[in-house]
């Protein structure tokens, strides 16, 4: 077996470990978006600031992607292979968007039926501040485009509209787009440069936008750094390296025990802890450049340390997460993670405020959307021979161009 297939061969592993965690992360945010359980008059200030920095399921997702994607796909990188570039697009589009386009959809359609805004246990919580309010029907179906097609993420004023957490999507698809670039240039420049190339040119387009008022695109700086991939590059980069780390030292996956899970989970425990403690009078600490820093440069660390250990020991913790349940909980996480928010309260919560069942119920209905929705669509899309689709209708353009 010639190398390039050995490659392609191991490329092909399946990290049951990094899947069961997927649905921890997405959990973590699901707490994190129902603190209101862990109140302060039943646990105390501390734990119900430190289940509120439970966003950091989202960076544990970046850190994720980052790995998996450069484990995947650096060493087969093809930027001249037109066919290669559709399929990877392809790859991504089939993965990311159908249950997006559908969530958002379904989330718009219920909010433009029922209200503009979200109650959540008794809260109001504008889902959608610049549409649904009957500023014009034009004005939503322009706010609807932006949604999706991830544009709203680069808008501070927009990027929590509809299916709110979706913002993070925009932040991932910057990342598969600049994934082959970043890949392609490291073999020949140190990784650290075209990461401060994305993350400067993030600052700089922050410095030219900060003054002109356009719905809030690049508009401050703490939206930057926290809710667009120039600002959150560094999680990716760090999963991207980890990926090489594990390529160059442990893809034998030799079981043993040498406490990298248990560092890992006690450095998250502790960042978290810290994050908490710095918000101060905030909501969270990811509204204070302090808490923005910790998370987006030094916890990452502590991810990837845990994600090596998951998938080089033999722990209780890797047998968990990577038992059939937990398993099956991780691919679903990504369903759970869009419609926990918008379209489960929408309907549920009008029928309890009881933060477990409203789990319960997300989690069964995020199964059923990822079995017969989700997992269809996906193997769907990536069966397309969409190279030759392209192929034949620019032929046809081609014949056109030529009769004219």
């Amino acid at each position: 077996m010639e190398l390039s297939d050995v490659r392609r061969e191991k490329s092909k592993i399946f990290f049951n470990e990094l899947t069961g965690i997927r649905a921890i992360a997405a959990y973590m945010v699901f707490l994190h978006h129902y603190n209101f359980f862990f109140s302060e008059q039943r646990f105390g200030s501390f734990i119900h600031s430190f289940v509120g920095e439970f966003h950091v399921g989202v960076t544990i997702f970046f850190v994720l992607s980052g790995f998996l994607i450069c484990y995947r796909y650096y060493d087969d990188i093809k930027l001249k292979n037109k066919k290669w570039i559709v399929n990877y697009i392809q790859n991504r589009v089939a993965r990311i968007y159908p249950i997006y386009f559908l969530a958002t959809t379904a989330t718009f359609a219920m909010i433009f039926i029922h209200s503009s805004h979200l109650n959540i246990a008794g809260l109001n919580f504008p889902i959608v501040p610049y549409g649904g309010q009957g500023i014009s029907v034009h004005h939503d179906i322009i706010l609807y485009i932006l949604n999706i097609t991830f544009l709203r993420g680069f808008f501070d004023g927009i990027h929590f509209t509809g299916a709110g957490q979706g913002w993070s999507l925009t932040v991932e698809e910057c990342f598969y787009i600049c994934a082959p670039f970043i890949f392609y240039f490291s073999k020949k420049v140190k990784l650290i440069i075209p990461l401060l190339v994305i993350f400067f040119t993030g600052l700089l387009l922050w410095f030219i936008f900060k003054n002109i008022n356009f719905y809030g695109f690049f508009g401050n700086l703490r939206f930057e750094l926290y809710f667009t991939f120039f600002g959150r590059c560094f999680e990716f980069f760090v999963g991207i390296k980890l990926a090489l780390i594990f390529k160059n030292k442990y893809e034998d996956r030799v079981s043993k025990f040498n406490y990298k899970t248990l560092i890992g989970t006690l450095y998250i425990a502790i960042c978290i802890s810290i994050m908490a403690l710095i918000k101060g009078d905030k909501d969270f600490s990811s509204e204070t450049l302090g808490g923005i820093a910790i998370n987006n440069f030094v916890l990452p660390i502590g991810i990837a340390i845990l994600f090596l250990g998951l998938i080089t020991e033999t722990t209780y913790i890797s047998r968990i997460l990577k038992s059939k349940i937990f398993v099956l909980l991780g691919k679903s996480s990504y369903s759970f993670y869009l419609i926990h928010v918008a379209i489960i309260n929408l309907v549920v919560a009008k029928i309890t405020h009881s933060t477990l069942i409203i789990f319960l119920i997300t989690t069964i209905v995020s199964i059923i959307v990822f079995k017969f929705i989700e997992e269809p669509c996906n193997k769907y899309i990536r069966k397309l021979d969409v190279y030759a689709f392209l192929r034949k209708v620019k032929g046809r353009f081609t014949k056109r161009a030529v009769v004219l």
